[in-house]
């Protein structure tokens, strides 16, 4: 029982590591046309990108494509919904911590950023994450290491961040809740994913392929 439980976990780390999110975007030709121009221009670079746009409005399809499409794409591609994960927790999730850095932690974890290593990190609902875990992400951005939680030593990694957001960030700084260091070290190339709403053309191309993966839900109608 204990052999097929770490063979399941096992499998899901594989799938996690090289998700692929789909071979073709519907609407690419019509109303994510422009979207899609700058993805494939900002692919080819190693720079942050930003994605700002409704909940439902495929952001996570649009951040695939850039690594699918990059020098990246034969690393791992690793997602993480930082709005899904407690404040508590958030720290371990994205940069691990070693046996006994904490209570229940029974062994040594590595984090998000270090299994992205070669490869490209998908912070999802970033403007989530608190102030403390933001200084670390800055870390992380400027001098390329960070440290596991209980440890002292730093870990270099070569990952590609893209951030995604469905927040007005400028307004977070107004309000101090959000660093504006941040914001401008993950803001290199910014690019709004628009709504269905705004992509009425598109509606009948999802209606003839219902079973394929598409860019942007129809509940932003």
């Amino acid at each position: 029982r204990l052999t097929n439980i770490i063979k399941e976990e096992k499998n899901n780390l594989k799938k996690e590591l090289h998700y692929d999110a789909a071979d073709t975007i519907i609407g690419e030709s019509l109303g994510l046309k422009e979207v899609m121009e700058q993805a494939r221009l900002v692919a080819s670079q190693d720079s942050p990108v930003l994605l700002s746009g409704e909940n439902g409005a495929g952001k996570e399809i649009i951040a695939n494509f850039i690594h699918q499409k990059s020098s990246r794409k034969g690393g791992p591609f690793i997602k993480v919904n930082c709005g899904a994960i407690p404040d508590s927790l958030i720290d371990s999730e994205l940069f691990g911590h070693e046996k006994g850095a904490f209570t229940g932690a029974f062994s040594k974890k590595r984090g998000r950023f270090e299994r992205a290593n070669k490869g490209t990190i998908f912070l999802d609902e970033i403007g989530e994450i608190s102030h403390s875990v933001q200084v670390k992400l800055l870390n992380v951005v400027q001098e390329r290491s960070f440290q596991r939680l209980g440890s002292t030593k730093s870990i270099s990694c070569d990952v590609r961040l893209v951030a995604a957001t469905n927040k007005d960030l400028e307004n977070l700084i107004a309000q101090k809740l959000f660093r504006e260091d941040l914001y401008f070290r993950i803001n290199v190339f910014p690019l709004r994913c628009p709504a269905l709403s705004e992509r009425l053309d598109d509606i009948h191309l999802i209606v003839q392929n219902p079973c394929r993966r598409w860019c942007f839900s129809v509940t932003s109608a």
